[in-house]
């Protein structure tokens, strides 16, 4: 049975992880092995992790979708390294909080019971009277009518006391939503992380249904016993195959020291003042008696309005303040605009300790990037045909400034490296024996047969009808430059006649003089 902090990974349909909101990549390490314990983890051997600032993430190299795991940083509680030695590789030992006892430790402090309370009412005035505790004849004269400052005779209210206990929580209902501790958004129970902001949320789960807590889509399977053991540390390896991992065991332990710091924080209400609860209640213990106790109290009642106020208007200005970052938690253009605004990694070369490294991830990012980019032409007509010089323009635009813009040469042997990652859907192509492009099947192919019904049905068109008519229900997605090579093609081949004129060049089909 696998560890309940292992958690599924979606990831994109280049091998890359998803993340969420706010949620940042780190560093990159390649050719990684996992281990439970100090058993092998079958079908886990050959991975890239990706540390954020949330998450320790595994993508198998193999099948990144089916055994891609991660871990949550708040469940790591340190990380150990050892080095390499003789034939065994270097290893990063990293050790996990006990999820069901912390939920057992959470559990009994959120259900502490607070004082009683006990409620009587004035034979004087009549008014409803809370004091904490039980109220005998003893302490009675402790506590005067809160309205007319008299205290009466025990034996007079004996048979009107009432008393009950308050419990300091009210979180034993089991379907109450989780609030965020950063955002404040009300949570479904079954979330671990803040649906918008992606924090970790509070545990609200019992021991005893602390299974609800694993993650039934991750299936892992050991090699051998982990060795593991009850009330003994939990712990997992990350074995290194390419290098030895230092960079990566340095920054954890950076990561954990850093979130131990800000862990109580709450990011969204910095700078608010506190507000005494009892603040508008009026004091039960009255020094005075009668008509100078009612004016007394009028008197802290405004005393305590004005300070209210005061409260309010600065908890005011300090929301006003956040006003931008809350409006980005909020997203009201709907599930098409949402999936455009998900975080995308940071490639950067001082993540990757070789070029070689550094291209295979440029390759991933570049096949998600086209796939995004030409998704309604891939849907409405099954093929993707693009120049390498426009899918150099078009990629370096989008996704490189600020990290740096790759050069020709490497963009080029990222797309060679299409195939050899198992991207096979996207391949590069040379059409017409000089131009490079990037293509999906049949591509050029598909666009000569469009060209050739469209000439059957309209003769005597030209490149701008060409275009207008092949981009009709896609904009743009074929280019000019695209169109003139398929359209040479055809020329060179027999398929297609031309004929200059001083409006320019039009297009006929060729049915009697086939070459």
């Amino acid at each position: 049975m696998h560890l309940r902090q292992w958690h599924f990974v979606e990831t994109t349909s280049s091998g890359q992880p998803v993340l969420r909101e706010n949620e940042k990549d780190i560093y990159v390490e390649h050719q990684v092995g996992c281990y439970q314990g100090k058993s092998k983890i079958l079908g886990r051997q050959k991975g890239r992790i990706y540390l954020t600032s949330q998450r320790i993430i595994y993508i198998d190299d193999e099948k990144p979708l089916m055994n891609s795991i991660s871990l949550e940083l708040d469940d790591v509680l340190q990380a150990d390294y050892s080095s390499k030695f003789l034939r065994k590789s270097a290893r990063l030992s990293i050790f996990l909080r006990d999820s069901k006892t912390d939920d057992l430790d959470n559990n009994s402090v959120g259900t502490k019971i607070s004082e009683g309370k006990s409620t009587w009412i004035c034979p004087i005035c009549g008014h409803q009277n809370e004091t904490p505790g039980h109220l005998t004849k003893e302490n009675m004269h402790s506590f005067p009518c809160a309205s007319c400052g008299i205290v009466p005779d025990f034996e007079m209210i004996a048979d009107v006391i009432s008393f009950h206990n308050v419990t300091s929580s009210s979180e034993s209902d089991k379907t109450a939503q989780i609030e965020c501790p950063a955002c404040t958004f009300l949570n479904r129970p079954s979330l671990r992380n803040c649906e918008i902001c992606g924090t970790r949320l509070p545990s609200k789960h019992s021991g005893t249904s602390s299974d609800i807590s694993i993650d039934q889509r991750v299936k892992i399977s050991l090699e051998t016993k982990d060795g593991l053991v009850k009330g003994e540390p939990i712990y997992i390896q990350l074995s290194f195959r390419l290098s030895d991992g230092i960079l990566l065991s340095q920054t954890i332990s950076e990561l954990i020291e850093d979130r131990r710091r800000v862990k109580s924080q709450n990011v969204y209400n910095k700078g608010v003042q506190p507000r005494e609860k009892n603040l508008l209640e009026i004091k039960s213990e009255l020094g005075r008696a009668g008509i100078a106790s009612l004016e007394k109290s009028q008197e802290d009642r405004l005393i305590s309005n004005d300070i209210m106020l005061g409260n309010a208007l600065s908890d005011l200005d300090s929301l006003m303040a956040l006003a931008s970052d809350i409006e980005k938690l909020y997203d009201t253009t709907g599930r098409s605009q949402f999936k455009k605004n998900i975080p995308l990694l940071t490639i950067d070369r001082e993540k990757f300790l070789t070029k070689d490294l550094f291209i295979n991830e440029i390759s991933r990012e570049l096949h998600s990037f086209i796939l995004s980019e030409f998704q309604e032409q891939k849907e409405a007509e099954g093929v993707i045909l693009i120049s390498l010089v426009d899918t150099y323009a078009l990629y370096n635009k989008a996704m490189r400034i600020g990290s740096g813009l790759v050069s020709p040469q490497e963009l080029w042997e990222a797309c060679k490296k299409l195939e050899e990652l198992g991207l096979s859907d996207l391949q590069l192509t040379t059409i017409n024996e000089r131009v490079l492009c990037i293509s999906s099947g049949d591509s050029f192919g598909f666009l000569k047969r469009k060209i050739w019904d469209i000439v059957t049905t309209s003769p005597g068109a030209d490149l701008l009808e060409l275009s207008r008519q092949l981009n009709k229900d896609n904009a743009n997605s074929w280019t000019p430059g695209i169109i003139m090579e398929a359209l040479n093609n055809c020329v060179k081949g027999g398929q297609l006649l031309i004929d200059e004129q001083i409006t320019g060049v039009h297009y006929y089909a060729n049915f009697d003089w086939r070459i």
